[in-house]
């Protein structure tokens, strides 16, 4: 805006305000002039400070003549001024405050509240609290006395309030009140203010509740929901609180709205601010914008009493009632099919989203509701048409990309792969930018000495000079904000980790001076009580933290798209952040955790936690693991998350004579209070980041050591977990953060016995700029492999002979026998192949096949003569892709040697992986289970091991498997020309001479390796799931010892636990 333009507008202005009443419409039009500028000026934004300062003084005395009627306007000024402001500035301070000054314009200039008091925004939201407090104690509990108190004490009137009746002036109590309210208020357990769920019908009486005043007659009393001018006041003041939410959310900082309430969290604010909203107008938008914010909150945070439900289960009650106001609500049916999606109600969601899009064809988030939810059904194909609607219909649509990708593979439809995959990429890498901006400026809250005199209490050693100067370092990169540098780090991550490093070293501290280093107990321990917080360093703090917002790639997803090693750690980390602020705002960040007792009589308690016990893969492999424990070592405890499937092996599991604890329908913080009473020394992660996970047990720290096993192919990249189990093929030891510090940092001898503490853009920091490590856990080598197989004992079918039976059968017999057996189902699967075919097989689920790995298939097709491609309809819809694909690369004849069959039940799967010759796995996401499913069933694969996916985890696991068996030399290969020239040789090794009688012999190398595999299945490694049990206990021990002596927290060693095995391993090659 132009000097002379803005001296006109700023003379229209004055001269407008001179009128009584102000010319509304006018300064209406002019502000609704800027908002639709593409850009703003400061000078802009100077104007609207002097309309602001026209129409009020700093005393928060109106100066403009306004009347109850108009009222409404002048709300609307201010709020119009709020949005430009933002608009130019962001979410200031200044900002903020023009929404608050909307807010109390509303309140005085509306009659009935007015009563000569001059309320502020600050009473507003006090009384909200109190009263929705009290809502959800009712009934028959009556209000808190401590709080009653506090009022009793200051108020000025005797008018105090009684919840069953609802006319009462609280906001003029609560005025009166001052701070005796606030500290009267306070949670003891989080040091904040509570934070309360109410349901619609309490949530609608808020503002009676609040604002109804007992001097005013009942006619006056009316007045406050009746009349146009109270109906414009009411709206717009909603809309008013509203938008500072969504403000709130966006992370403004509550210091920043001067409410001066020390202990308010964001997310507690942000509720209240809906409630307060929807009271004043119930709109479907009202109660559409309240139940997002409930589903946003944890699922077991501040319940209502009054029910046992979650924030969950009460938006599906707001979502209910706001499609009674308006049943075509779009936004109102693609949150509510959502919310059914996510309890597992999916065919209902589907409905719902159906019923959406019939009255909204056009509506986009609806349309990737519906695609997520046909996803995650098993059904890509039918996904990717709205995918593809949406992103037509609104090509920033950023959440729909990355599913659209993952469909889009699932059923290997490569058309456009590398735009939607570079997109996916692209959005993910400007999301992981774009979370830096939150949360600055919280650590600047406490001065640098505050930090180091709470560092100095949590450890029990004394910090060395150069320990002290990296802390003061560290704390000063986010306290002193001179240099500009602290966009540039993630400040929240900082502080999470911090609070984990805080309670980790406390609960250690507490254990060195209740039991010394004591490793084990003799004797049953006097466990001493909880120690109640000798300081918070991290409620407030925490409190005034934003929730860390995730990409839209997720974690799982990593696993077969070709990310690098720093993008995939940091993706990992901010789930990790989403799964710590959840659990950390549901117990208090100032609490340490409890002491287990030593272990008694050497007797470790170890707990698994998963939500797959039962019918799924990561049973099928540990099924016999928890009973080859040895008992008198380690006493077991499973903790199941989901509830049972009814199948034999939930069975096998609850009635096996475990200590199988069923924790499907017990909050987190239940689950973490179990955990502690059942003095758990060891804690182990079945899931990772895999559905049905419960992440926030772990971030709760119930257990001194935390192991991430099995059940998840990579970094969690979170302080939670403290070990990964894995071997050193699948993960190379340099990629660990902490073995890269203990290289750099052992010259200096200084450091070696200091602890390390939170690092900040350096190893460890899994913000860290470096490529050069991923994991952010310290490794737990095994010997041979990570991964267990229970084949040996659960899947001897095939023959029908036990370990004993099949050591001493001849080994001439069993080959023959197993080749009889190969030929009758190879004939009855492939009736009309000749005897002379190679198979080619892979039988993972069709979205770990990519377009290289497809191209090289095609190549050795070419290069064995009669050889065919054995793949699974997994899903049914990438068949036709595929064979599509491979005639526009290879020709019609290549493609006609591609074969589908349907997906087999588990026991026929594994018998009838008997039947190829040669697995050919995947490079991006290796076969895992099935893997060890084809080795058990003796038949070799080709396993990827290619240095450019070493920082890959889920690459690899193939590769240790093949390894594990003994004839690892044979079947490894380290890039993609080796693992075609393999392929080709060992498909070509096959000969076939028929003899003088007739017979046919069949010889070769690719035969050779398969007897090898087939004859020593029950004597190698991969299958001896009692060895891996034992040199898992060996871990185990190493693990506890560390965490007792403390070197577990300290630079004196790369922090690898490397686990020797006691036995060698027999092959027998006849």
């Amino acid at each position: 805006m132009r000097s002379t333009a803005y001296d006109t507008a700023s003379n229209a202005i004055f001269a407008c305000l001179q009128n009584d009443p102000p010319d509304w419409d006018f300064l209406d039009a002019l502000l609704s002039e800027f908002m639709i500028l593409p850009t703003l000026s400061e000078q802009a934004s100077l104007l609207c400070r002097e309309l602001c300062a026209h129409l009020k003084a700093a005393n928060s005395r109106l100066l403009a003549s306004v009347t109850p009627q108009h009222a409404h306007r002048l709300l609307n000024v201010f709020t119009s001024v709020a949005n430009i402001q933002q608009k130019v500035d962001g979410n200031t301070s200044s900002t903020l405050r023009h929404y608050v000054n909307a807010i109390e314009t509303g309140i005085r200039l509306s009659p009935p509240l007015s009563s000569g008091t001059a309320l502020t925004f600050r009473d507003i939201i006090l009384a909200s609290w109190f009263a929705s407090f009290a809502f959800s104690t009712l009934p028959p509990s009556p209000e808190p006395n401590n709080i009653l108190d506090a009022i009793q004490h200051r108020a000025k009137t005797n008018h105090l309030p009684h919840f069953d009746d609802t006319s009462l002036a609280l906001v003029h109590a609560v005025h009166h009140a001052s701070d005796g309210f606030i500290d009267a208020m306070l949670d003891p357990t989080t040091g904040t203010l509570p934070n309360v769920v109410l349901f619609p019908d309490q949530a609608q009486m808020l503002s009676a509740v609040i604002f109804a005043s007992p001097h005013t007659t009942s006619d006056a009393r009316a007045a406050l929901y009746s009349g146009q001018s109270t109906y414009e006041i009411k709206t717009a003041t909603s809309s008013a609180l509203l938008t500072l939410a969504r403000r709130i959310q966006e992370g403004a900082l509550i210091a920043d709205l001067g409410l001066d309430i020390p202990h308010c969290s964001n997310d507690a604010l942000v509720l209240l601010l809906h409630y307060l909203a929807l009271s004043l107008f119930p709109s479907a938008s009202a109660f559409n914008d309240t139940g997002v914010v409930l589903c946003s909150m944890n699922s077991n945070t501040a319940p209502n009493p009054l029910r046992v439900a979650s924030g969950r289960d009460v938006a599906r009650l707001y979502y209910e009632k706001g499609l009674q106001i308006d049943p075509t609500h779009p936004h109102l049916l693609s949150n509510f099919g959502s919310l059914l999606k996510d309890a597992g109600q999916s065919t209902s969601a589907v409905g719902v989203f159906n019923h959406a899009l019939q009255l909204h064809p056009e509506l986009d988030i609806a349309l990737v509701n519906m695609a997520n939810t046909l996803k995650d059904m098993g059904r890509p194909a039918d996904a990717v048409p709205y995918y593809v609607k949406a992103v037509t219909i609104n090509p920033g649509l950023v959440d729909a990309y990355c599913g659209l990708s993952m469909s889009m593979n699932a059923v290997c439809n490569w058309t456009a792969r590398d735009h939607w995959l570079t997109n996916a990429i692209a959005i993910c890498e400007e999301h992981l930018s774009e979370l830096h901006q939150q949360n600055i400026g919280i650590l600047g809250e406490r001065s640098v000495d505050d930090w180091l005199l709470t560092v100095a209490l949590t450890t029990s050693r004394p910090q060395c000079d150069h320990s002290l100067r990296r802390w003061v370092h560290r704390f000063c990169l986010f306290t002193d904000t001179s240099d500009g540098r602290q966009p540039l780090l993630n400040e929240g991550s900082f502080l999470m980790r911090l609070i984990d490093w805080y309670r980790t070293r406390m609960q250690h501290r507490r254990y060195i001076e209740t039991y010394g280093e004591t490793l084990y107990g003799e004797e049953l321990s006097h466990l001493p009580p909880e120690a109640a917080p000798t300081a918070r360093p991290f409620g407030f703090l925490l409190s005034s933290a934003s929730l860390q917002k995730v990409p839209t790639v997720l974690p799982f997803h990593t696993f077969t798209l070709p990310l690098p090693s720093r993008t995939i750690r940091r993706i990992a980390h901010r789930n990790a952040l989403r799964v710590s602020y959840n659990i950390m705002t549901q117990i208090t960040p100032d609490r340490v955790p409890l002491l287990p007792t030593p272990p008694l009589k050497r007797r470790i308690n170890v707990g698994y936690v998963s939500s797959d016990f039962s019918d799924h893969p990561l049973s099928h492999l540990m099924k016999s693991v928890f009973q080859l424990h040895d008992q008198n070592r380690f006493c077991v405890f499973l903790y199941a998350t989901s509830p049972s499937d009814g199948s034999a092996f939930r069975q096998y599991f609850e009635q096996g004579g475990l200590n199988f604890l069923d924790v499907s329908s017990w909050s987190n913080v239940d689950i973490v209070n179990r955990i502690e009473e059942d003095h758990i020394h060891i804690l182990v992660d079945l899931g990772g980041y895999t559905r049905g996970a419960r992440n926030e047990i772990f971030a709760a720290r119930p257990s001194p050591v935390q192991i991430s096993l099995m059940g998840y192919a990579g970094t969690l990249a979170a302080t939670w977990c403290d070990y990964l189990v894995c071997d050193s093929i699948t993960c190379p030891v340099d990629l660990f953060a902490r073995v890269q510090a203990y290289r750099k940092r052992s010259l200096n001898h200084c450091c070696q016995h200091s602890d390390f503490g939170v690092p900040v853009g350096e190893e460890g920091d899994p913000e860290s700029s470096s490529p050069l490590w991923i994991y952010t856990e310290c490794p737990i080598y095994m010997p041979h492999t990570y991964f267990v197989t229970d084949h040996k004992q659960s899947c001897r079918h095939g023959e029908n002979l036990s370990v004993e039976e099949r050591a001493h059968t001849p080994a001439e017999k069993l080959w023959n026998d197993e080749t009889k057996c190969r030929a009758d189902l190879r004939r009855a699967l492939f009736p009309d192949l000749p005897l002379n075919a190679i198979i080619f097989a892979n039988f993972n689920q069709l979205y770990k096949i990519d377009p290289i790995i497809f191209a090289t298939w095609l190549h050795i097709l070419a290069r064995v003569p009669h050889s065919i491609l054995w793949l699974l309809r997994f899903p049914a819809a990438g068949e036709t892709h595929l064979i599509q694909t491979a005639k526009e690369w290879a020709g019609d004849e290549i493609a006609s040697r591609i074969r589908f069959t349907d997906v087999a039940a588990k026991d026929h799967h594994i018998y009838r992986c008997r039947v190829p010759d040669l697995f050919l796995d995947t490079s991006e996401c290796s076969a895992h289970t099935v893997a060890a499913d084809v080795l058990w069933a003796g038949t070799p694969l080709i396993a990827c091991a290619w240095p450019s996916h070493r920082h890959k985890m889920s690459s690899r696991v193939a590769a240790s498997l093949a390894s594990a068996t003994g004839f690892g030399e044979y079947m490894v290969v380290s890039s993609r020309d080796e693992y075609e020239e393999r392929a080709v040789a060992l498909g070509n090794s096959i000969r076939y001479t028929v003899q003088p009688n007739g017979n046919v012999e069949v010889c070769g190398d690719l035969l050779d390796l398969r007897r090898c595999l087939f004859l020593n299945r029950d004597t190698m490694p991969l299958f001896d799931t009692a060895r891996w049990t034992k040199n898992l206990e060996k871990a185990y021990r190493m693990a506890w010892r560390r965490w007792v002596d403390g070197s577990m927290f300290r630079m004196s060693d790369d922090g690898c636990i490397w686990v020797k095995d006691d036995v060698d391993v027999p092959i027998r090659l006849n």
